[in-house]
């Protein structure tokens, strides 16, 4: 099994604005998460002040890691929907129920917004990079600490909990299983899954694939032991708060994006630099 470590430093950030039935493009693929459901257009709420929080910075280690982490937690998808307003756009709202803290604290129910989501006219804003959820499944998700601008999910640490030959693993956002914890930070196999498409299904299992061949693939309390492990051995703790509310400068409008086809999404698609690379609220 071929295990590659997770690290793509400046890697970039994509958004696509995909047209929809409402939005008068001709598609007639359906826009939005299986079992998702579009709230109204809402008033939006003042945001966090920018000035007060410590901005985000580069993922390039474990340490970079553990330094932006205010907990690490686990939650049952229960919600997933969207919300939009003329002033910061739309944005898809995750409600993780059932939740636990391995490290930090949390709430029995945690509401995780995110940019990108259902426009009022049909269309869909598509942010990579953004971690896609599974209305239903579980996950082990890392909160960040600092301001944010587009996802309170760290760098994209939000692992969906599956089954692969009667064995739990952790997928991420790749379709990679989650192998090991280094200095470099998390470990992963080659893509096991498929990566969750835009309606949000459960993805399937690449052809090919057998339980029997993933001896690197860890479960969740395997790889909360091993990350308890690495905090202990080198003295630290994570710290810091969870922010529900983006800063004051965030809008999911304020990326430039081009119109790409539902059935082609990746054309047109206009290259930015991603959250952890800026600090935020800058373009």
């Amino acid at each position: 099994m071929r295990v590659t470590t997770r690290w793509r430093g400046r890697a970039r950030l994509a958004l696509a604005l995909l047209g929809g039935v409402a939005g008068g493009s001709g598609c007639s693929a359906p826009v939005g998460d299986e079992g998702s459901r579009e709230a109204p257009a809402v008033q939006a709420r003042p945001l966090v002040a920018e000035a007060t929080l410590r901005p985000p910075r580069a993922v390039d280690g474990l340490l970079s890691l553990l330094d932006q982490t205010a907990s690490v937690v686990e939650g049952d998808v229960i919600d997933l929907r969207s919300e939009s307003s003329p002033r910061t756009g739309p944005w898809t709202v995750v409600t993780l129920g059932n939740v636990r803290a391995h490290l930090g604290e949390a709430p029995r129910e945690l509401r995780l917004k995110q940019a990108g989501g259902l426009l009022p006219d049909g269309r869909q804003l598509v942010v990579s990079h953004v971690p896609r959820f599974v209305l239903g499944a579980r996950y082990v998700v890392f909160l960040r600490n600092t301001a944010w601008s587009l996802s309170p999910v760290l760098d994209g640490h939000a692992f969906r909990v599956e089954s692969v030959g009667g064995r739990e693993v952790l997928v991420g956002p790749e379709g990679g299983l989650v192998a090991g914890l280094g200095s470099a930070g998390v470990r992963w196999t080659a893509p096991v899954f498929e990566t969750v498409a835009l309606q949000g299904g459960r993805p399937a299992l690449r052809a090919g694939v057998e339980g029997a061949r993933l001896p690197d693939a860890l479960g969740r309390e395997a790889f909360v032991a091993l990350l308890q492990n690495h905090l202990r051995a080198r003295g630290l703790s994570v710290t810091g708060a969870f922010r529900e509310e983006p800063v004051a400068t965030a809008s999911s409008l304020s990326v430039p994006v081009t119109p790409a086809s539902l059935q082609a999404p990746t054309t047109g698609v206009v290259p930015s630099q991603p959250e952890r690379d800026l600090p935020p609220g800058q373009p």
